[in-house]
């Protein structure tokens, strides 16, 4: 089990390692580490759910229940990353991304961190595997780490008008726009 912990947490290492690439280079190879790292975590947690022993908890008369809301925020996750922004500027050509402020952008900067959250929560509710909570509270928690280096490092160099977005959007929670 952990073997595969360890796999889905070092996806993000990969993650950032994309993200380097855009502002140091952008070599074309080393584009293919964002889809290499999301395949590693999928693979990773597919695993985890497929070997980890599920529990009997009285949470699990509602897995029906569990399984729609992982469902919505595991949608909600797919449309943050691949269509609320253009997808050929963020993932094909790497470097020439325009900066996104509407939208789900328009009420925090990283809006899939909660989505990915709540969805390996509410699936791992719906499966009853405690393990499998385990693994999304670890990648979360990586999450959260690769968005700090984004939103700090990266995101200043890759975008445009950045800082300002920082300065009117809130980091993680889905607040709206600040006032100045």
């Amino acid at each position: 089990m952990t073997i595969f912990m360890i796999m889905g947490a070092a996806a993000f290492v990969l993650f950032i390692m994309y993200d380097i690439n855009q502002i140091n280079g952008n070599r074309l190879a080393l584009r293919l580490l964002f889809p290499v790292g999301s395949a590693i975590l999928i693979f990773s947690s597919v695993r985890i759910a497929l070997i980890s022993p599920a529990v009997a908890y009285p949470g699990r008369g509602f897995s029906a229940f569990f399984w729609l809301l992982a469902a919505v925020f595991f949608s909600l996750l797919i449309y943050t990353l691949f269509f609320a922004v253009p997808f050929d500027a963020a993932y094909v050509k790497g470097s020439k991304q325009k900066l996104c402020t509407t939208g789900v952008y328009a009420v925090c900067r990283h809006p899939g961190v909660l989505f990915l959250a709540a969805a390996y929560v509410f699936s791992g509710l719906a499966m009853g595997k405690i393990e499998f909570l385990i693994a999304g509270v670890i990648f979360s928690a990586c999450n959260v780490i690769y968005v700090v280096i984004q939103d700090k490092w990266i995101f200043p160099k890759v975008f445009e008008g950045y800082e300002e977005y920082q300065k009117t959007v809130h980091f993680l929670l889905p607040l709206g726009r600040m006032h100045n």
